[in-house]
């Protein structure tokens, strides 16, 4: 069963606390650049914190295991020829985060399809219901498609525990290009006042939903 990246992460984040997850790729003229996952938990780590009254909830084991997932992401994405991989905690260890660099649109591609050989976490995680890796399709030198992971079973979406939920699980998608857009071909892309940015945000429930598309071609300025 294929998987992507950025979903499985996704997923085996929401298995274990409620967080904020911001992503963002940013391209060079080129076609080379970076990519970073941020994940904020701070809300959830002071909330355990405060209502621990039996000191139970072992904040340094939580991280321990994070660390190690992530030491073994980040391991797998230098394997596969990512560069300057970097992991980690930010303000006061609440914010976890990781990223990397890529030469290319291909070495990009293959980060994101590095779960189909079933490599990260020990295994293929979640169910059937995404039906294919996400991948960049670059087009000449100045048009990049993104074709998303799509969700074919809304079943998780609509259950009354997990709708109660969704505002607790926030997440943002954003590309940042060398230059200004010139054209834009989404449904739901936000085009940022720059317009050399473009971001999907919401409710991480809302945007993998089988309604919701984050594909989308943009054509940029010559340069």
């Amino acid at each position: 069963m294929k998987k992507t990246l950025t979903y499985i992460i996704t997923l085996f984040l929401l298995l274990i606390l409620s967080c904020n997850i911001s992503q963002e790729y940013t391209f060079n003229k080129d076609m080379s650049g970076t990519s970073s996952l941020e994940v904020d938990m701070s809300q959830l780590i002071d909330y355990m914190s405060s209502i621990d009254s039996s000191n139970s909830f072992n904040k340094r084991k939580s991280i321990d295991t994070l660390d190690k997932s992530f030491e073994k992401i980040a391991a797998k994405f230098t394997e596969n020829g990512a560069t300057n991989v970097k992991y980690g905690w930010k303000k006061d260890k609440k914010i976890l985060f990781i990223s990397y660099n890529f030469k290319d649109i291909n070495t990009l591609n293959k980060m994101l399809a590095l779960n189909e050989t079933g490599e990260l976490f020990g295994g293929r995680m979640g169910t059937d219901s995404i039906s294919k890796n996400p991948k960049f399709i670059k087009k000449g030198k100045r048009k990049l498609s993104y074709i998303a992971p799509s969700n074919t079973n809304d079943t998780i979406f609509k259950k009354a525990d997990i709708e109660s939920m969704k505002d607790y699980y926030g997440y943002k998608l954003k590309f940042n290009f060398p230059t200004k857009i010139k054209t834009l071909k989404s449904e739901y892309a936000k085009l940022n006042p720059d317009k050399k940015s473009i971001e999907f945000s919401g409710s991480l429930f809302d945007i993998y939903s089988p309604d919701y598309s984050m594909n989308f071609e943009v054509k940029l300025k010559r340069w």
